[in-house]
């Protein structure tokens, strides 16, 4: 990547009008999720979806931090980190919109591979069976590798360039697909339509003289699915929780509603009942040892707190057994204590 490319992080946003034109070969089913995993300030994923069937969402990606804080005010959703620290739910989006950073990935071992290429396989498992994929990509990385992971993932693949002036400065095309409800296992399962589509796309690849359709010029439109449950929330956070993400995981948390029920005083929860009989004095005894007489009691002068508690006394016996030998034995017992607090400070211990 060149120097201006790094200082970018390798944000090269695509062109509004350009978007306009990857519109006109989209229809919308119904509200779906829209998925941007380079968002850069979420200007192209915020068109798409105001483009989309109302009450759809969308969700982006940013690693760069202002970028994603702008990004924030045109989508429903952003986490600012790298695609590969985020935490999606599998199969949840119905379309895919993917300009990935044009450059070489430096994998394990030192190996390189188009990010582009990359980018396309760890992100496709997001998307739904017949899901729509919009992939923009330089022409000159349309080589076999790149276009059999295409095929492996998507069906209805067609290749389209920017038009003039703006394809001049990348020689970008967007590629339209339709998520496959399985994975190709063999070539020898493509149509002949498909096998046609990936050698012109190849021949794209080697050739840059070769014509290449220009967006919009047809008529040909990839149907984005509705999403069934567009209304149930999905798994969609960054590497770390923070605040708002930590107080929502809370408020929906089965095991903090038992904590909290463990945690509650029981005499915030319950309330005693009136008896059918006056209690007698060793009833009142226990009630207080509980603890659900706690308080104050009395009037006047003989105004005065009560606390109860139980507390487990431990006694020890030293004996000898017929032996001579000594024989420790530990016995234990609960203990109801009453404690008043007196009005003038003396404080009793009633056991």
């Amino acid at each position: 990547m060149r120097f201006e490319g790094i200082a970018k992080a390798g944000f090269y946003p695509t062109p509004a009008s350009q978007v306009a034109r990857m519109l006109h070969h989209l229809d919308f089913e119904g509200p779906a999720r829209l998925f941007d995993p380079c968002a850069g300030e979420g200007l192209a994923l915020g068109q798409l979806q105001a483009s989309a069937a109302p009450g759809s969402v969308s969700y982006g990606i940013e690693l760069d931090k202002a970028r994603a804080g702008k990004a924030q005010a045109c989508l429903d959703h952003v986490v600012a980190c790298g695609y590969e620290s985020a935490r999606v739910t599998p199969a949840s989006m119905q379309c895919l919109f993917l300009n990935p950073p044009y450059d070489q990935h430096h994998g394990q071992g030192g190996l390189a591979s188009r990010s582009e290429l990359v980018f396309l396989r760890d992100l496709s498992k997001c998307v739904v069976p017949n899901g729509i994929l919009v992939f923009v990509v330089p022409r000159y990385v349309l080589g076999k590798d790149l276009v059999q992971a295409l095929l492996n993932r998507y069906t209805d693949l067609s290749l389209y360039r920017f038009e003039d002036g703006a394809y001049d400065v990348f020689s970008q095309v967007v590629v339209f697909g339709r998520r496959r409800e399985k994975l190709l296992q063999t070539n020898r399962d493509l149509t002949p339509t498909e096998r046609q589509v990936a050698n012109n796309m190849v021949a794209v690849h080697q050739d840059a003289s070769l014509p290449i359709p220009i967006l919009g010029s047809d008529d040909t439109r990839w149907r984005v699915p509705a999403a069934p449950n567009i209304d149930e929330p999905i798994l969609f956070r960054g590497a770390l929780l923070d605040e708002a993400e930590l107080l929502q995981d809370l408020a929906t948390s089965d095991v903090f509603c038992i904590a909290e029920n463990l945690l509650t005083v029981a005499s915030d929860r319950t309330e005693l009942k009136r008896p059918l009989l006056p209690f007698r004095r060793t009833h009142m005894a226990t009630l207080i040892a509980a603890g659900a007489l706690d308080g104050a009691m009395g009037i006047g002068e003989t105004r005065h707190w009560v606390v109860g508690m139980t507390r487990k006394r431990v006694s020890r016996d030293i004996t000898e057994d017929e032996r001579g030998n000594e024989v420790v034995v530990d016995s234990e017992e609960y203990v109801t204590i009453v404690r008043t607090v007196e009005a003038d400070g003396r404080i009793l211990d009633l056991q």
